[in-house]
């Protein structure tokens, strides 16, 4: 029994029951922001969050290249009460579908990539300490 989420360690499946397809992300890395109340297509509502995330050299693997950062919109079967707690700067693992949003604003389309989310999970606290030898969440 996991002591911080109340569920059982290891590795969980996707929530999905077939594997996801090439318009799936999964992403670790930083809330920007805290999350906030918004709409979805045809004005479901969801919760939006925008998370940043290093991203690799593609010729060095092992240096930072740049960061970047995506909206994600998590639907509210998705999450549970985990998500609630999240604010700014928290480390969180996010897997969904890419999607991309498009809006009409002083008479200029700009369209903008989403992630559907279908999985979020907090990081572990900046403090939190762990002497196993498998790989760490670090954003």
């Amino acid at each position: 029994m996991c002591g911080r989420c109340g569920g059982q360690p290891g590795r969980r499946l996707f929530p999905e029951q077939t594997s996801p397809g090439l318009n799936y992300a999964v992403v670790t890395g930083k809330l920007l922001d805290d999350p906030r109340q918004g709409g979805g297509p045809g004005g479901t509502p969801v919760l939006i969050m925008r998370i940043e995330f290093p991203v690799a050299d593609p010729e060095h693997p092992r240096l930072l290249w740049t960061y970047a950062s995506y909206e994600v919109e998590v639907p509210g079967d998705v999450g549970g009460r985990h998500v609630e707690e999240l604010r700014k700067d928290a480390p969180v693992l996010v897997a969904g579908r890419l999607s991309e949003r498009c809006s009409l604003e002083d008479g200029r389309a700009s369209c903008r990539g989403a992630i559907v989310a279908s999985l979020i999970h907090p990081g572990p606290p900046p403090d939190w300490q762990d002497s196993s030898p498998a790989p760490r969440f670090v954003p």
